[in-house]
C-alpha cells in the first residue's frame, strides 16, 4: 500500500502553474453575500453571480456543464467579522457555513486560469458516495469531470473538517474521457500510486475476472496487464473478488495479473470553463 492512503476526495488543491512555474499561493478576495445559503468548502469550484458576489459552481456537484460566464476558481477559505465582534480583526475560516450572516464576508479564491491542481480520482458513478478510484498512466492528456454526490457538500464525510468532497472521474467504465470536460490530466502524483499483483481467473471473450482473494488496493481505472489481457485494458469495476475489465480477455486460465494506477492526478482548466477565458459574461 502506498503512503499516504487516499481515504476520500478533498477538492481541488493548487500546486503550481502550467509549465512548471511556481504557485506563490496568491488569491483574490471576492465578497460573499451575507446569508448566502449554500456552504462552501476548501477546494470547491466557485463562480461569480450577477450581483458581484461568490456562489458555488455546478462543478462542485455532479456536473460537467460549463457555467455561464465560466467558473472563477477554487475556494480557499474566507474571513468575516463574527457575531459579537472581531478578535484582533476578522476571523478566518476553512469553510463558509451556509446561512452565515456577515456583511463584510470575503472569500479567498485561487483564480489563476493557468493553475495546476491536485485532486483525488474517484470511481465513475452517477450518484451516491464517492469511492476512490485510480487513473492509469495511459490517461495522461485525457479529460476529467468533477463528481461529489448527487447532493454534494451536505456537511457529511470529508466536509466535516471543512474540506470539499469533490473528486475527479474518468468516463463511464472508467476509461479515457475524450468529450469536452472541465479538466485535463497533465501529470500524476507518484507518492500515492498503487502497484498490485494478484492471481485471477480469466475467460476468453469475457470481461469478468475472478480473483483468488479480494484486495482493497485494486481500484477502478487501474491498468491491468497479464497473460490473456488485451493491451490498454483497465479495471471497469471491482467488487470483492470480482473484477470487470474494459475489454474482453483473449485467453482463459488462472494467471498473475498486475494492476497499476494513480489515486491522485494533476489537472488544469480546459478552455471554455474558466471565467477569465470565456467571452460570455453572467
Amino acid at each position: 500500500m502506498a503512503y499516504p492512503t487516499v481515504n476520500g476526495p478533498y477538492g481541488l488543491l493548487p500546486t503550481n502553474l502550467i509549465g512548471g512555474r511556481v504557485f506563490a499561493g496568491s488569491t483574490r478576495m471576492i465578497p460573499i453575500a451575507s446569508g448566502y445559503a449554500t456552504s462552501l468548502y476548501f477546494g470547491d469550484p466557485v463562480k461569480f453571480t450577477s450581483d458581484g458576489t461568490l456562489i458555488t459552481s455546478g462543478l462542485a456537484y455532479n456536473s460537467a456543464a460549463a457555467e455561464t460566464g465560466g467558473t472563477l476558481g477554487i475556494f480557499m477559505g474566507c474571513e468575516y467579522t463574527s457575531s459579537g465582534g472581531p478578535i484582533y480583526g476578522k476571523n478566518r475560516y476553512q469553510k463558509w457555513a451556509g446561512g452565515t450572516v456577515a456583511a463584510d464576508a470575503v472569500a479567498y479564491i485561487c483564480d489563476d486560469p493557468g493553475v495546476v491542481m491536485k485532486a483525488a480520482m474517484i470511481a465513475y458513478n452517477a450518484s451516491g458516495t464517492p469511492v476512490i478510484g485510480a487513473a492509469p498512466a495511459l490517461a495522461l492528456g485525457t479529460n476529467l469531470t468533477s463528481m461529489a454526490t448527487a447532493t454534494a457538500n451536505t456537511g457529511s464525510g470529508a466536509n466535516l473538517n471543512g474540506d470539499s468532497n469533490v473528486g475527479l472521474m474518468l468516463a463511464s467504465g472508467n476509461v479515457r474521457r475524450t468529450t469536452t470536460s472541465p479538466f485535463r490530466i497533465v501529470g500524476f502524483v507518484p507518492e500515492t500510486a498503487l502497484l498490485v499483483t494478484a492471481t485471477g481467473t480469466t475467460t476468453s471473450g469475457s470481461t469478468a475476472v475472478t480473483l483468488a482473494a479480494a484486495d482493497s488496493s485494486i481500484k477502478t481505472g487501474m491498468l491491468v496487464t497479464g497473460t490473456g489481457v488485451a493491451a490498454n485494458t483497465v479495471v471497469a469495476a471491482v467488487s470483492g473478488t470480482s473484477v470487470t475489465l474494459s475489454a474482453n480477455a483473449t485467453a482463459s486460465g488462472t494467471v498473475t495479473l498486475t494492476f497499476a494506477g494513480y489515486q491522485e492526478v494533476l489537472v488544469k482548466w480546459n478552455a471554455g470553463y474558466h471565467a477569465y477565458e470565456v467571452a460570455v459574461a453572467i
